[in-house]
């Protein structure tokens, strides 16, 4: 290999950090010493990894980013080595970094996380939270290993091990007229306003489910996060439709609402851990996989 992994260390801290300086700082070692590493492994392959400019810090180019995600890679798959090598009995260890959905992280990857921790306790889990389209970058890029999130907007690239099958409910407040119903029709409720999930992948699933019953809303309110959702149906501006829902049924306001099967036959949206199909998986990943995978299997069904 043409440089040192300290090198590729040294190179990687400063994509993080945006600047030689701040990671040199992180490092604790000289700026010479980070803007060294980085240009040997520039001369060593004939590539140029950043751009730089004194009031902005640096910023990857191209190459540098499809460089940067090989080098998280090839990091951690050397601290694996060294785990190893120092004791091959060493249960699962090391730090790992996943991804979740912003809707399912509050009502499941805290109890994921703490049962996972429980059984593998050298594990250092660090997590983002975040949209579809924000997951998907971060694992391309290989700045998430895994992540726990919907069957939206997957390639073939990826990897899928799902956990829970969820179908798509109606929303409504208390009060409402299909309140009390085991089931109703979209047809039932179009007319009024639509309070939809506004994030990249999400809306189009949820429209998708009005074009496939040949329906369009006529009223519709994007919001950020489902909590927004519940609580303005829950005040009676409209009705939503959700996949993921929270048992308690009483907003931050004080407001109610009610979730009802649709009687429809809809795709329902799968949770699932996803990750690069090209990428070999470290012990650590596996092992979370695996739990993720148990965890769904011992969850009672809602």
């Amino acid at each position: 290999m043409k440089c040192t992994l300290r090198q590729l260390g040294y190179f990687v801290a400063a994509s993080d950090h945006g600047s030689i300086s701040a990671a040199s700082k992180a490092l604790n070692v000289s700026q010479p010493s980070v803007s060294v590493a980085i240009s040997q492994i520039e001369k060593s392959y004939g590539v140029e990894l950043f751009t730089r400019k004194n009031s902005v810090g640096i910023n990857l180019t191209t190459a540098g980013q499809i460089v940067l995600r090989e080098a998280r890679m090839l990091l951690a798959h050397a601290n694996d080595f060294d785990a190893l090598a120092t004791d091959v009995a060493q249960e699962v260890s090391g730090e790992i970094r996943i991804a979740s959905f912003v809707n399912i992280a509050p009502i499941y990857m805290a109890s994921i996380i703490r049962s996972f921790q429980k059984s593998h306790p050298d594990v250092l889990v660090k997590t983002f939270i975040g949209n579809q389209k924000e997951i998907l970058e971060g694992i391309r890029s290989g700045h998430f290993e895994v992540a726990v999130s919907f069957d939206l907007g997957l390639s073939n690239e990826f990897r899928i091990d799902v956990g829970r099958s969820l179908p798509p409910k109606l929303v409504v407040h208390a009060d409402h007229v299909v309140a009390n119903r085991k089931a109703a029709s979209l047809g039932d409720i179009i007319k009024e306003p639509f309070i939809y999930l506004d994030l990249p992948y999400s809306r189009d699933y949820f429209f998708s489910l009005f074009e496939r019953s040949g329906l369009r809303p006529e009223l519709t309110t994007p919001v950020a996060s489902y909590e927004t959702i519940r609580s303005y149906v829950g005040n009676r501006l409209g009705f939503s439709i959700l996949n993921l829902v929270p048992r308690n049924a009483t907003n931050y306001d004080g407001t109610k609402v009610r979730y009802i099967s649709l009687k429809e036959d809809h795709r329902p949206l799968n949770i699932c851990c996803v990750s690069l199909k090209r990428v070999v998986q470290r012990r650590a990943i596996i092992a979370f996989i695996d739990h993720f995978k148990n965890f769904f299997a011992r969850l009672p069904k809602d």
